[in-house]
């Protein structure tokens, strides 16, 4: 019976990784597809419950990300304001950047939203400078440390990964993230197996929060699939 498997599986998370809480959806014998499906549908259904009285909601970027915000359900949640926790703009599977993503999931809770204009990872150490003193991406990274909620992907860098797909990271870049100890990555910031953001490069071309800052969110709801 995969019910009494899970409930033990999500003791076993919670109980290992201090968690709130954790919720397990039954994958044996389902594709990737109508896996993200069923973790999108347990999203939905758990931010549903606990976002009333919220007024901010934080969201990254990702396929798994996409597939939740399909299937949140339309609501009234005017006091909310939805704010992009990374940047998003590029060429490539623009459906899943966390500006698209904000905007949509705030059409279906009929509240606002704001935009981050950059993008995610950016060539030089120079230009994320430049950009994060500009006024309107301080002013949206501000909003972004002070969400009261937020909703993240939980990537794999070696395996499947979006970022790959998308150019963001070269075969040379995985080896060096491997030899640095990367073992996942939230919002395009690669942490080790203690939950450390790793000294790395790539970590400093990132616009948008980094692993502490999203330790000090009150409530962070992570959404992943596969090992």
């Amino acid at each position: 019976d995969e019910n009494a498997h899970t409930v033990e599986l999500e003791h076993r998370l919670e109980k290992k990784y201090q968690l709130k809480e954790a919720i397990v959806v039954p994958a044996a014998g389902r594709d990737p597809e109508m896996i993200k499906h069923s973790l999108g549908k347990a999203a939905s259904f758990y931010i549903s419950k606990n976002i009333n009285g919220k007024k901010s909601l934080g969201i990254s970027w990702g396929s798994t990300l996409a597939k939740f915000v399909q299937e949140y359900p339309y609501e009234q949640h005017q006091q909310l304001k939805i704010i992009p926790l990374v940047g998003g703009m590029g060429r490539s599977l623009v459906e899943i950047h966390s500006n698209l993503l904000a905007y949509q999931l705030s059409q279906k809770m009929n509240t606002g939203c704001s935009y981050l204009y950059a993008p995610a990872m950016v060539e030089t150490a120079e230009l994320k400078r430049r950009l994060i003193e500009s006024e309107d991406i301080a002013m949206v990274l501000e909003e972004g440390r002070n969400v009261e909620m937020a909703v993240v992907g939980i990537g794999n860098p070696y395996e499947g990964s979006t970022m790959a797909t998308m150019q963001y990271l070269t075969e040379e870049d995985l080896e060096s993230l491997k030899e640095a100890g990367a073992i996942g990555d939230i919002g395009s910031r690669f942490y080790d197996q203690s939950g450390n953001e790793i000294k790395h490069p790539l970590n400093e071309l990132v616009i948008g929060l980094d692993i502490n800052e999203y330790k000090k969110i009150p409530e962070v709801i992570g959404i992943v699939e596969g090992s």
